[in-house]
């Protein structure tokens, strides 16, 4: 017989699970480990799926259509009967209706009264996975604006110009084939292909574009020229307003297309279309430097025929860079919810640093924008770690610590002005050598990284995380004069002190 107070104890702590069974925002499957049906199911799950509970209750994974892949559902069965334990990172899960969700399923097996229990937690990450390819997408774009520009500096000639921007969205961008386009004002309004780069294969001599309204007027380009939007079609195998051209590009492998309009100096319309090789979906901010792509190529255009001055060329190139940045640092933001304004908080304290420094205002301007964007490698790591409610572990510390390398990574090619990747690389290394990736020591770790190794502490210690309370910003700044010297530049440090105790700084919200 069960002590009363064991009993009662043991009935608040199925009181608690339940609770949290029914309550949970990430869906609770359990399984019988013998049969593999299905014993509960918590309502979150059913939610997002769109099952009632008695269609699911007493069925196997692989007798419900949400799980489409039979064949996994079966082995990834067998395995945990074999080891207790499995996790897929990437599992596409159906809904009721037919709409798709990508899920972490995570199964552990444990003992319920004599029954062997699969408990499966399934989280929806959809969204992060949506974050991601835009974030990839964002990049891609940020790569051909960033060599775009470049080009922009080096042509000598309108024709060697839109030769290289096409060369760019081939080899840059990835796509199969791109061309420039003009606008006439013929009868027909047709639109006249000027350079090309890529597999073309004769194609445009076929395509007999115009921009005039009619069924051949109806495709990307056109509606870019009259609307002077990016106009793009996502599947050319499906979409109707593409089948002027539809056998063509399929023959080519062609399977979407992107136009960017822009203007001629004297306001003729004109586009640089691409072709992709699957088909695409273009987030709005990829959309948007696209477009911010075609401007530069108009202003270098009109640049070349007047003979504009260089300094205000490079000023209009250099904030479209500083545009593109903050677009970086919002996908991230969406990424990392808990550290959303992190960045843009310590980039606000790196500039008062470099101020209180005497940081030379080029110099300043770099570290800023860098440190809008320090941590865009975290896009690549698990959210799970960054949102855990407690300490990491040291493996999964390990995992975090990749973030750094990852955002190098994604920006490494880009030529900015600054040594952004550089400095991103860098912000976790220490004086000492104890710092990663690459123990770098002293002045072999870039000044800016330093001034934005201090920023980051302060701004982290001084707010919340998921795993502690904030600590405010007395212990922050005790906790840099603390290892002033060996973790942190003293210079930075002593000019950080100034700022929050002499000048009065606080840390915007």
């Amino acid at each position: 017989m069960i002590p009363f107070n064991a009993e009662k104890a043991l009935l608040a702590s199925e009181i608690r699970y339940r609770r949290l069974f029914e309550t949970a925002r990430d869906g609770i499957l359990l399984l019988n480990l013998d049969t593999a049906r299905i014993e509960d199911v918590n309502p979150y799950l059913l939610e997002i799926l769109g099952y009632t509970r008695s269609e699911m209750i007493g069925k196997t994974l692989w007798e419900i259509g949400a799980f489409k892949d039979t064949g996994l559902s079966k082995a990834s069965f067998v395995e945990l009967q074999q080891t207790h334990y499995a996790r897929y990172e990437d599992l596409p899960l159906q809904t009721k209706a037919g709409g798709s969700i990508a899920v972490e399923f995570i199964s552990n097996v444990y003992d319920a009264d004599g029954i062997q229990i699969i408990q499966c937690n399934i989280r929806d990450v959809s969204q992060r996975h949506l974050a991601e390819a835009e974030l990839r997408a964002t990049a891609r774009a940020l790569k051909m604006l960033s060599a775009g520009n470049n080009s922009l500096l080096h042509a000598t000639n309108e024709t060697i110009l839109l030769d290289e921007f096409c060369r760019i969205a081939v080899e840059t961008g990835g796509y199969l084939m791109a061309w420039v386009g003009i606008g006439q004002n013929d009868a027909a309004r047709s639109i006249v292909p000027i350079a090309h780069f890529g597999h073309e294969d004769g194609y445009l001599a076929l395509g007999r574009f115009t921009w005039a309204e009619g069924p051949r007027g109806n495709g990307p380009s056109a509606r870019a020229m009259r609307s002077q939007h990016v106009q793009f079609s996502e599947d050319i195998t499906t979409d109707p307003l593409m089948r002027p051209w539809q056998e063509e590009a399929l023959a080519r492998g062609y399977h979407s297309t992107i136009s960017i309009p822009f203007r001629q100096p004297d306001g003729t319309p004109a586009c640089l279309t691409m072709y992709g090789a699957s088909r695409d979906i273009w987030s709005a901010p990829e959309r948007a430097l696209l477009q911010e792509m075609a401007a530069d190529l108009s202003f270098g255009i009109a640049a070349l025929r007047t003979a504009q001055d260089k300094v205000q060329f490079q000023d209009q190139l250099r904030h479209s860079l500083e545009q593109t940045i903050q677009v970086i640092a919002e996908t991230v933001d969406q990424h990392d919810a808990y550290t959303a304004g992190h960045q843009r908080r310590v980039a606000a304290i790196c500039t008062r640093i470099a101020a209180e420094m005497g940081l030379a205002e080029e110099s300043a301007r770099g570290l800023h924008l860098a440190a809008t964007i320090h941590d865009l490698g975290k896009i690549g790591i698990p959210a799970e770690l960054l949102t855990k409610p407690r300490q990491l572990s040291p493996m999964e510390f390990g995992l975090v610590k990749e973030h750094v390398q990852i955002g190098y990574n994604i920006i490494k090619n880009v030529d900015f002005p600054w040594p952004i990747a550089q400095i991103v690389l860098q912000h976790h290394e220490r004086m000492n050598g104890s710092g990663y990736p690459r123990g770098l020591v002293g002045e072999d770790i870039l000044i800016e990284a330093r001034i934005l190794a201090v920023a980051d502490v302060v701004e982290a210690m001084a707010a919340s995380r998921p795993y502690r309370r904030a600590l405010g910003i007395d212990a922050a700044l005790a906790e840099i004069k603390k290892h002033r010297g060996t973790g942190f530049d003293p210079a930075v440090v002593d000019a950080c002190l100034r700022l929050f105790h002499e000048r009065g700084y606080k840390i915007e919200e």
